[in-house]
């Protein structure tokens, strides 16, 4: 039976027909598209067709051509389109596609004699033409092939790959027609050169998908070369194509995503893309920004749900149901908490997502040396009031415990308040690094003020850690006469009993400072930006993976201590093994090292007091229980016990399932939970905090009191600055300096007052003119 259908065969911006019968082969269908094509060579491409259901079939082989045939007739199909893909850089000898090489060497004239034929890129050296790269767009010229093609995606399913197929062809289009049941594309020539290209699209109103009625694949306007930078690649073209990367990356950054696109497609996108394609990919991900804040509803119950022994609360402004806060304190942790150090290191974090807010957090200490998250919560800003509710939803989970837990904080103004209220009396201890830090900051960083800078630093070191009174007595001493006024005003209102080893009023554990918090902060980094309900959720698995991975990795050890504390142990027995030990009593010993000490046994006492301060056997000890012919492992806390730290992560987290989420009857108007009120800054929202305040000097020279101004972190044109208020005068002058680089953020409810973001006065110094200035 004859069987006759057109092929309309497509090559880059051009389309030609011929008719396929039944005596036709792969020769002369190769034959015919070299003589019609130009610059197309046997070997250097291959063909692809494509039927309903399959879109890139192979024909390279007369049974591939007999299989489209009867295919063909099947399905009762008249016509065929076939892509002609050019291979490039490909050699046409490499490989066995389309045609064998004799056929080749016969159609190009050559001598049949010539066994070999000679390629001269091979002796080119560095002139050799380069071999192109296989892209991940090379498919996206099939994406728009023939009438009566599906897109189960619907009408955006249709945009997105209509602009990705006119990015890889290489031309412009223009909607003619553009809603949720129909789109009608045009070449964007159509009016200048007469372009009969024309796609068009509707919905299929039994399945929703969309359909392609009329196709017109052939550009009768010039070709083009595929170019690097296109119209096409809009903002959510690069969404689609990052959303995967950003669900398992959210902090990429839009200068990573301009270097993939260059490398994975070959494109060039500029950052406004880059950035606006991240936020809607993160949109796709994570929804909306507002509307997460009314799943929180859902979710606490969730958590009560499947973690049993959870605390969680939502707390909203009474009235209108505004967001205020948000605490959890997982089932897992709660029961496992009472395994570790009886330490909490409290702090917060700045959130950079849409509506801001502060993470409050309370980490733990396992008897490895590794943080254990407590509990956390979000909250609109770090206020005494927020914290003092966050502490007494912590407190609901210590107090039962029956156990007194040392705090450790970087000396928040509204937290030291909030913690007398809710832990009156209980071990308060400031953070080392943090003083330090406030006490540097006080010297210059360089010359001679560098000197003194050290010198006052390792002064306060010594009064920190020193184990007895006397010590303190005579370091502070020391550093009072180096560091004079400045010394003498920082620790004026500075308590010894929170810094001080000789003075802390509790067991501190060996811990200075607030690292631990830290580590949580940038444990969590990742999560910041995203809107609350991700961020919770993505802390909660993370931190499901962590323990589960910690109650794995205890169940293969096979000593008595956790292996951090094992071998400090043994590093303390290892110290100890040539000193004098003599006994006095059952309990007591007297230790001689570089100098004599005495141990007490039973009170679990070194006069070296670091076993106190530590609660943990020094070398004194050490030597002394083995002296007793004791088990060293009946003077260490519980706590550093491998059995303990088992039963901290004996509790799982379990996992939050969202696929009956919004199923429920939470959306009614009474239930809507709004999103925090926050006013948004100008220029670009920062990222980065910035350390520290304003330097006094620089109010001192514009004449105006410091203390009537509220220091602020914004953004500026150079990445930070910090805001300040100064005269209208001041702000004049500053204006008209072109060495200064500033930008008027909001005027504020005194009467000539303003508020700058200066940059280089921070940065390059004060400019003359601003000294200058006076106050109105």
């Amino acid at each position: 039976m004859e069987v006759c259908v057109i092929a309309k065969c497509t090559y880059k911006s051009e389309t030609i027909m011929f008719s396929v019968s039944s005596e036709s082969s792969m020769v002369d269908i190769l034959k015919t598209l070299c003589l019609r094509f130009r610059g197309l060579q046997l070997g250097c491409f291959t063909l692809r067709y494509s039927v309903p259901s399959y879109p890139s079939c192979f024909l390279e082989t007369d049974s591939d051509l007999d299989l489209m045939r009867t295919f063909l007739l099947i399905s009762n199909e008249k016509t065929v389109d076939i892509l002609v893909k050019d291979l490039c850089g490909i050699s046409e000898y490499s490989g066995d596609f389309c045609v064998n090489k004799e056929l080749i060497a016969c159609e190009k004239g050559e001598s049949s004699c010539s066994s070999t034929v000679e390629d001269r890129n091979e002796f080119l050296g560095r002139s050799k033409r380069a071999s192109a790269k296989p892209l991940l767009s090379n498919e996206w010229e099939t994406y728009i092939h023939h009438v009566g093609q599906k897109f189960d995606g619907g009408a955006e399913e249709f945009r997105l790959k209509l602009c990705k197929y006119a990015l890889e062809v290489g031309f412009n289009f223009l909607y003619a027609g553009n809603d949720k049941k129909r789109v009608v594309a045009v070449c964007s020539n159509k009016k200048l050169e007469g372009c009969s290209w024309r796609v068009y699209a509707s919905r299929c109103e039994a399945t929703g998908s969309f359909v392609i009625r009329t196709l017109n694949n052939v550009h009768t306007c010039a070709g083009r070369i595929r170019e690097s930078k296109s119209k096409m690649m809009r903002s959510r073209v690069v969404s689609s194509l990052i959303v995967d990367r950003i669900r398992a990356k959210p902090e990429l950054k839009p200068v990573e995503i301009i270097h993939e696109f260059k490398d994975y497609y070959g494109i060039d996108i500029s950052y406004y893309h880059a950035w606006f394609g991240k936020e809607l990919a993160k949109l796709d991900v994570h929804g909306d920004e507002s509307k997460s804040f009314n799943e929180l509803v859902w979710y606490a119950d969730a958590v009560k749900e499947t973690n049993t022994g959870s605390l969680c609360t939502l707390d909203c402004e009474a009235g209108i149901n505004r967001f205020r806060r948000f605490f959890v304190s997982f089932g897992g942790c709660i029961a496992g908490f009472q395994y570790c150090i009886p330490l909490l290191f409290i702090d917060a974090t700045f959130l950079k997502s849409k509506y801001k807010g502060q993470l409050l957090c309370a980490s733990g200490k396992n008897g490895n040396q590794g943080f254990y998250p407590l509990a956390f919560g979000v909250v609109d800003s770090e206020t005494e009031e927020n914290w003092t509710w966050f502490l007494q939803h912590l407190a609901s989970i210590l107090l039962p415990m029956g156990r007194v837990v040392t705090f450790f904080s970087d000396r928040n103004q509204g937290l030291l308040n909030a913690m007398g209220f809710v832990f009156p009396g209980w071990p308060h201890s400031y953070c080392y690094y943090h003083l330090k830090q406030n006490l540097i900051s006080k010297y210059p960083k360089s010359g001679y003020g560098k000197l003194l800078q050290d010198r006052v630093i390792n002064l306060f070191s010594r009064c920190a850690y020193a184990v007895t009174e006397e010590e303190f007595k005579v370091a502070m001493e020391e550093l009072v006469i180096v560091g004079s006024s400045k010394v003498k005003a920082f620790i004026s209102d500075l308590s010894r009993d929170h810094y001080a080893n000789a003075f802390f009023k509790g067991m501190r554990y060996g811990e200075m400072a607030n690292s631990l918090a830290e580590s949580f902060n940038n444990w969590v980094g990742v999560f910041r930006d995203l809107p609350v309900l991700p961020l919770i959720e993505g802390i909660r698995q993370k931190l499901m993976v962590l323990n589960s991975q910690r109650r794995f990795e205890a169940e293969k050890w096979t000593t008595v201590l956790c292996p951090e504390m094992e071998t400090r142990l043994c590093e303390n027995a290892e110290a100890g093994r040539t000193w004098a030990v003599r006994r006095s009593n059952c309990t007591v010993f007297e230790v001689f090292a570089d100098y004599s000490v005495m141990v007490d046994l039973e009170q679990r006492t070194c006069s070296c007091r670091l076993w106190q301060i530590d609660g943990f056997p020094c070398t004194h000890a050490v030597a002394a229980i083995l002296a007793k012919r004791d088990s060293v492992y009946d003077y260490v806390e519980c706590y550093y016990k491998t059995d303990f730290f088992r039963k901290a992560y004996e509790s799982p987290i379990f996992p939050i399932p969202d696929i009956g989420k919004g199923l429920g009857s939470n959306g009614s108007a009474a239930g809507v939970v709004l999103p925090p009120i926050t006013k948004r800054p100008a220029g670009r929202p920062p990222t980065k905090r910035i350390k520290g305040p304003v330097p006094k000097w620089l109010f001192e020279a514009l004449h105006v009191p410091y203390n009537i101004f509220e220091i602020m972190i914004t953004h500026c044109i150079a990445g930070k600055g910090n805001c300040i208020a100064v005269s209208v005068s001041a702000m004049q002058k500053i204006e008209k300096s072109s060495s200064l680089n500033c930008i008027v953020i909001f005027r504020a409810n005194e009467a000539g007052i303003f508020l700058l973001a200066v940059v280089d006065l921070v940065c390059h110094g004060l400019h003359q003119e601003v000294l200058n200035c006076k106050r109105n």
